[in-house]
């Protein structure tokens, strides 16, 4: 489903834009097999994975997690009464 954090990707998303142009990584990572894209990692790049990732942590912190709580207190307090 993809599931991302908004947080992580603030710290994981800069940091890969930092050391894109660093050669000695790129080329330790080329040796030991690993191909990488980078042609994405650019500020529109980030902005497009960060507005829908962060606007899906505030939807499902606030509706999916609201909604549970509700569902274990407030539903059986309301019976109670």
């Amino acid at each position: 489903m993809g599931f991302e954090h908004s947080v992580a990707n603030m710290y994981f998303l800069p940091f890969a834009l930092i050391i894109k142009n660093d050669s000695s990584l790129l080329s330790a990572m080329q040796t030991a097999g690993i191909t990488v894209d980078t042609s994405h990692l650019n500020y529109m790049g980030i902005l497009d994975n960060l507005l829908p990732v962060t606007l899906g942590n505030i939807v499902g912190g606030s509706v999916f997690i609201g909604l549970i709580y509700w569902l274990a207190y407030l539903r059986n307090n309301k019976k109670e009464i």
